[in-house]
């Protein structure tokens, strides 16, 4: 029970008890005055009628001593007058019947009142003549009570409800403090860092808000600390101290996630720019004249392949520079390639006629795809280059024995994803993700993966046609479809463990997408309790924040739960996941490595521990490849695995 309701019922109990005690007290001393003045009443009349009565001259007039009965009783307000003889015989007598009118029954059953008969001797001269009994008229006095009763109650109904009142708004303005203390805490759990800036006037919650903002301070400056040392780490680790371009230990880390098979960053175009005479420039013109100049091209480079999604740009090495672009095509990139060259050609050429001698810069350009190896890849990107720098200066060669697999136009792409939809030959695959405990080994989830089935009964990964699907606006349409057989399968097959599904942007982005799998999920949920896992990449998360969070909410609400697939610490930190809250994220093992193998210190590993922990998030080790990499990361902290050495992919049945 809330502390609102204990101190109101409480409270209410005081002073319900207070004013009932004060009702009945007063209703108590009505019913004694009213009590007192029906004999009152009836003993002034009897003494004043009695004092009239003697006054008669002749006590053989009766007559006349009736209507002087007469005229008090008539009044109404005596139920009885009584002359009685002296012998005790009743000379005259006047009754009325007791009805009592506007007074409930109930009332007049709960509430006791005596009449008392007053008597008074008629003395005519030194005679007594007889007795006069009067009664007063009990009706008179239920009626007087029952409205000292009525009033008596609203005013206690009034007093009450105002007193009520009062009691709610004061209890209402004490207890926002503590309520907004709560949410300070809760927000903490949360790691969101609010600064309550209302400070109550009562000394005890002053006093803890107080408390609870210096401990957030706190709380929030460990937090941002931890952020700053994975940041500058990072930076240090991954950057390039010339050109702030990422390393080629970045490009290692980061590019098997693009050339993983199920992800739009599959196939796509690389682009090398590699100096000739770099040394020479350096040592003729200078180390600032070279500095300045290396990160112009840098800056210029980033500004040809801006607006592009998912660009990864690195240099690999003082002369050379690779761009790694998702989802485009050769032709596209080789333009932007040559229009770059052919800016740094003028650059050269008004930095100094003799450099514009010797200096070049050469520009391959290239195809990739799932099938490629990081090595294959460097090689081909190696030759293309050096086939430019053969041709000439500031000159772009593509490499023309890149092999395309999207070989078909759009409009053929787009019947043959949809034809593939309808004729349900887009099939389920799954790769499970484990972690390992002191009782061993144990399934977290299955990862759902698209394959195509094609009419020759080849099966192709989602590398062959995601890409394709996201240049046609059908990506959103495959979610959907995957979603739906995932349903489908969980309603038909029992299972204990749970399925991972992974959403494209162009799917979270479209509130109509989101409606329609909340529906889904609602009706899901009344058939089966199984818990779902979602997740989306670190590039949508970073790029989409409001969208992922929207999604993100809405998920665990519904009892689900949500991750971010190929996490990599961008260049802000980590405030973004403080709005995201995910429940996991995945993450490439090369690049836990680099992160948490802090052999000097160990301050990075602790700061990336005390991130994730603190955030409430489980850290997930994908595409491990071998046992001796599983090992090592084991040796880091890290229990959760997932990839070809833990698991291979495998169709779902």
């Amino acid at each position: 029970m809330s502390l609102f309701k204990q101190l109101a019922i409480m409270l209410t109990l005081f002073l319900g008890i207070i004013l009932v005690s004060v009702m009945m007290l007063n209703f108590k001393s009505a019913t004694e005055f009213v009590q007192n003045q029906l004999y009152t009443d009836a003993k002034n009349t009897a003494h004043s009628l009695g004092l009239s009565l003697s006054k008669v001259a002749d006590p053989s007039d009766k007559a006349t001593m009736e209507t002087m009965i007469n005229a008090i009783f008539d009044s109404g307000y005596y139920e009885r007058i009584a002359l009685n003889g002296i012998d005790g015989n009743t000379i005259y007598l006047r009754e009325n019947d007791v009805v009592v009118r506007d007074v409930p029954q109930w009332f007049i059953d709960s509430v006791s009142i005596h009449n008392v008969t007053v008597k008074s001797d008629i003395m005519i001269g030194w005679n007594r003549f007889g007795t006069l009994e009067v009664s007063g008229h009990t009706g008179h006095a239920y009626r007087q009570l029952y409205l000292t009763f009525v009033d008596l109650i609203e005013t206690f109904v009034l007093i009450g409800a105002l007193v009520f009142g009062v009691l709610y708004l004061l209890l209402s303005l004490s207890l926002k403090a503590l309520e907004r203390i709560k949410k300070q805490a809760t927000a903490i759990i949360d790691n969101e860092f609010i600064i309550e800036q209302k400070i109550p006037f009562t000394t005890e919650f002053r006093s803890v808000t107080q408390a609870m903002n210096a401990m957030v301070s706190k709380v929030k400056d460990i937090f941002d600390r931890e952020n700053e040392t994975l940041r500058r780490y990072q930076e240090l680790l991954y950057k390039d101290t010339e050109t702030h371009l990422y390393n080629r230990r970045y490009l290692t880390a980061k590019l098997p996630d693009y050339l993983l098979g199920d992800t739009p960053l599959s196939s796509g175009a690389y682009a090398m720019f590699s100096f000739e005479e770099l040394e020479r420039f350096k040592r003729e013109m200078g180390y600032e004249t070279y500095n300045r100049f290396m990160r112009e091209f840098a800056d210029e480079m980033e500004g040809t392949f801006v607006g592009l999604r998912n660009v990864l740009i690195a240099r690999l090495n003082e002369s050379d520079f690779i761009v790694i672009v998702p989802s485009v095509g050769v032709a596209e990139v080789q333009a932007r390639v040559e229009k770059e060259l052919e800016r740094t050609g003028s650059h050269v050429e008004m930095l100094d006629a003799q450099v514009a001698g010797y200096l070049n810069v050469g520009g391959g350009v290239g195809s990739y795809n799932a099938n490629d190896t990081l090595k294959s890849l460097f090689s081909r990107a190696d030759h293309t280059v050096t086939r430019a720098k053969d041709r000439g200066r500031f000159a772009a060669v593509a490499d023309e024995s890149a092999d395309d697999t999207l070989v078909l136009g759009h409009e053929e792409w787009r019947n043959e994803l949809l034809k593939s939809i309808e004729e349900s030959r887009m099939v389920l695959a799954f790769q499970s993700a484990v972690v390992y405990t002191d009782e061993g080994m144990k399934v977290m989830h299955e990862e759902i993966l698209l394959r195509l089935l094609d009419r020759e009964g080849t099966i192709h990964s989602a590398g062959y046609f995601i890409p394709v699907a996201t240049s046609l606006g059908l990506v959103d349409t495959l979610d959907r479809y995957m979603i739906g057989k995932v349903l489908s399968h969980l309603r038909e097959k029992y299972t204990s463990v749970s399925m991972a599904i992974n959403l494209s942007c162009d799917f979270i982005t479209k509130q109509s997408n989101r409606d329609w799998l909340r529906g889904e999920l609602e009706d899901f949920r009344r058939q089966n309790r199984t818990q779902l896992w979602f997740e989306v990449s670190n590039a949508v998360a970073l790029n989409e924040p409001e969208a992922v969070q929207i999604l993100s909410s809405m998920l665990k609400q519904q009892g689900h739960r949500f991750g971010i697939d190929h996490f990599v610490l961008p260049e802000r930190g980590a405030e973004y996941l403080q709005a995201i809250r995910p429940d996991y994220v995945k993450s490439n093992g090369t690049y836990l490595q680099d992160m948490l193998y802090d052999k000097d210190t160990g301050h990075v590993r602790e700061s990336f521990n005390n991130l994730t922990k603190s955030m409430g998030i489980d850290v997930i080790a994908i595409n491990i490849e071998d046992a001796k990499q599983m090992e090592e990361l084991k040796a880091l902290g890290i229990t959760r695995f997932q990839g070809s050495y833990i698991a291979p992919v495998t169709l779902l049945k």
